[in-house]
């Protein structure tokens, strides 16, 4: 927990009378849903919000993210409210206006008055705790505070045993919903596309001479600067990009905004289109439209999977496929087995190559 949430914490809320009576269903109104990591995580808790709504046609279903994962999940056909917070480690902000931001967003959400509470994570994390306890919701539930973290048991008035370690996050949602009894045989990822950012890309397309009844190949570039071990030399980037520019679908490069001056260093006097946004649904639009989608694991590879587009992913060591495949779709992982830099060019356009023959069929 920051030093900012430890502050929050004996600031703002208070220890109030916490029992809540036994579970009822019935009573259900109002429900929020609490998930402030990052965007691969939210977008793999879609299926669960679709499975509420489909237990609780009637009830008012609201969501927590912070900014950075905001439009992994807005326009959410089960969601009638999201509510949205900056982390202050993500320096949008100064941590006071940060700050103020929460406390207003919570006291909205107090207000709110809802009944059921949940928080889908694998282990418990203090911060999306105290998140769950400070909406004031009757019924919360979370996973079961440990160790050292006892002291903040309190948070979930109905903790719940940890979902198993080596389950699809996905499923991970579902272990907390069996609390609850809720269930659904339909368990698919959703993105809304805004038809804007759906007609960007093709004006994009069509501006680079790319067809989009032969969609072309999309690479990701990134340098992720805070996960050196998923990190795949640049030079490699580089050297896809001039094998894969030879195919005639066509190729186009996207990349985060932030690395705009890199990448154009990068491929200086290679004459590839580059797609860039600020907007991730723009970015899921792009995917979207392409072919064969090749990236390094990550939060661009749970996009790619909402969307429903084929995909090449360079895997590490350190991240669990079981946990983080790409989620009922069609992707073939090149998984190192130390580090990133062993998955060679030639291993990359061979697996490009199998999808694209594999769309033909």
């Amino acid at each position: 927990m920051s030093v900012l949430s430890r502050l929050f914490n004996i600031i703002i809320l208070h220890r109030f009378n916490d029992d809540p009576g036994p579970y009822d269903a019935s009573k259900v109104r109002k429900i929020l849903v609490v998930r402030n990591d990052n965007i691969g995580d939210v977008i793999c808790t879609t299926p669960m919000l679709d499975a509420l709504r489909e237990a609780f046609p009637q009830a008012h279903i609201a969501a927590v993210v912070c900014t950075l994962a905001e439009e992994a999940i807005t326009g959410h056909r089960a969601l009638d409210k999201l509510w949205v917070y900056p982390k202050a480690k993500h320096k949008q902000y100064g941590a006071w206006q940060s700050l103020r931001m929460l406390q207003k967003m919570l006291s909205d959400i107090r207000r709110e008055g809802y009944d059921l509470v949940l928080a889908p994570r694998s282990s418990f994390s203090s911060s999306q705790a105290w998140l769950a306890y400070a909406s004031g919701g009757r019924w919360r539930y979370g996973p079961r505070a440990k160790g050292k973290k006892e002291r903040w048991a309190f948070y979930y008035n109905m903790g719940v045993d940890w979902p198993p370690s080596n389950i699809h996050e996905v499923q991970r949602c579902f272990d907390l919903l069996r609390h609850i009894n809720v269930d659904s045989a339909d368990k698919s990822l959703y993105l809304n596309v805004p038809k804007e950012s759906a007609d960007k890309a093709a004006a994009f397309l069509k501006k680079h001479g790319l067809k989009p009844g032969s969609p072309p190949i999309l690479v990701n570039v990134t340098r992720w600067q805070y996960s050196a071990f998923r990190r795949w030399p640049e030079e490699r980037y580089r050297q896809l990009v001039e094998r894969l520019m030879k195919r005639p679908e066509g190729l186009v490069v996207t990349h985060a905004p932030a690395d705009r001056e890199w990448i154009s260093g990068l491929l200086a006097g290679l004459d590839v289109p580059v797609f860039w946004s600020r907007s991730l649904k723009d970015f899921a639009a792009m995917i979207k439209s392409v072919s064969v989608f090749a990236t390094v694991e990550g939060g661009p590879m749970h996009i790619a999977a909402a969307v429903h587009t084929p995909q090449v992913v360079i895997w590490s060591k350190r991240t669990p496929l079981d946990v983080w495949t790409p989620w009922n779709a069609p992707f073939l992982p090149l998984k190192a087995e130390e580090k990133v830099e062993e998955i060679q060019v030639d291993a990359v356009v061979k697996a490009v190559e199998k999808l694209l023959a594999e769309r033909e069929v």
